[in-house]
């Protein structure tokens, strides 16, 4: 496990970070969506499926290390970013009747919408930080160390 950790190189570590981002992401669309003002309304899967397999695809690239050409490497890192849009964008549509009423709808604003509101910036927010993560990891090159 050390011997593995130390042949990490920065790509490696900063494709974990986005994976890591893109489940806190995950984490809070599930919250977000199950309680408070949107707890009586049905939860769109997909997010959470393309999440999921972005995770995986991250997992994957981080594990094969350099075994897999540049190319394959970089279907993958673009693969990724397209899942991840794909759940950014599900989440952000299904959020736009209450921007709309806490935003620019006078009298229908509420302390329960405003909440579910500032929950679903901060879950775009990590799956903004962990698609540009992925997006920096694509340019700085190889997965392990050479040694």
């Amino acid at each position: 496990m050390a011997n593995w950790v130390k042949n990490q190189s920065a790509a490696a570590w900063v494709s974990i970070f986005a994976g890591v981002m893109a489940i806190v992401g995950l984490i809070i669309y599930i919250v977000n969506s199950t309680t408070g003002y949107l707890g009586s309304t049905q939860m769109n899967a997909l997010p959470v499926v393309f999440t999921i397999l972005a995770v995986l695809l991250i997992a994957a690239m981080v594990a094969a290390g350099n075994k897999a050409s540049h190319w394959v490497s970089y279907i993958i890192l673009l693969a990724v970013i397209v899942l991840l849009a794909v759940s950014v964008s599900v989440f952000v549509s299904t959020r736009t009747d209450v921007a709309g009423d806490q935003w620019f709808i006078p009298g229908m604003d509420t302390p329960e919408k405003g909440a579910c509101l500032n929950g679903s910036i901060v879950g775009v927010v990590f799956y903004g930080i962990s698609m540009l993560a992925v997006i920096v990891s694509a340019f700085m090159g190889n997965f392990t160390k050479d040694r």
